[in-house]
């Protein structure tokens, strides 16, 4: 993590221990954390440690495949989130994490009832595959170009 990296957390609306986190993610030793951040080198241990022996919780989608390794920090309950001018939130770097979102990834939100839900580019064509094969179309269908040569054959008609 470079030093636009670390002001950038620093100067973050993350809460003081998702930046405790993050920094540490980073590999910067907790005396340096505390002096970034401007804390008692005794909160950013508590933190830490605390995050060592909470235990670990189920990752949503991920629940059925033993084989996926458990981040090393459990997810929070939630995370407040602020509003930036122009509408912009920034997602915590343990969100982004979960996402598997880097610089120019591509993240999918939706709308549901409960509130707006996350999605990575490849769980979000997972979902898609799954409507697909729960309808019953043949995946090795090629349904864009059958609807390509609907439309030519529609036109030919119309000439």
């Amino acid at each position: 993590m470079d030093d636009r990296d670390v002001a950038a957390v620093v100067g973050s609306t993350l809460s003081v221990s998702d930046k405790i986190r993050a920094l540490a993610a980073a590999g910067h030793a907790r005396a340096d954390i505390a002096r970034l951040l401007g804390k008692r080198y005794q909160h950013v241990r508590n933190v830490l440690e605390a995050d060592k022996v909470a235990a670990p919780r189920k990752l949503p989608g991920r629940d059925a495949d033993p084989g996926v390794e458990e981040p090393s920090r459990p997810f929070a309950a939630g995370h407040r989130l602020a509003v930036e001018p122009g509408g912009v939130v920034r997602l915590p770097p343990d969100l982004l994490a979960a996402l598997q979102a880097k610089p120019g990834s591509v993240v999918i939100a939706e709308v549901q009832d409960d509130g707006v839900h996350l999605f990575s580019n490849a769980a979000a064509w997972n979902r898609v595959r799954a409507m697909v094969r729960q309808i019953g179309i043949d995946p090795t269908r090629d349904l864009v170009a059958e609807l390509i040569a609907e439309r030519r054959a529609e036109a030919a008609r119309d000439d």
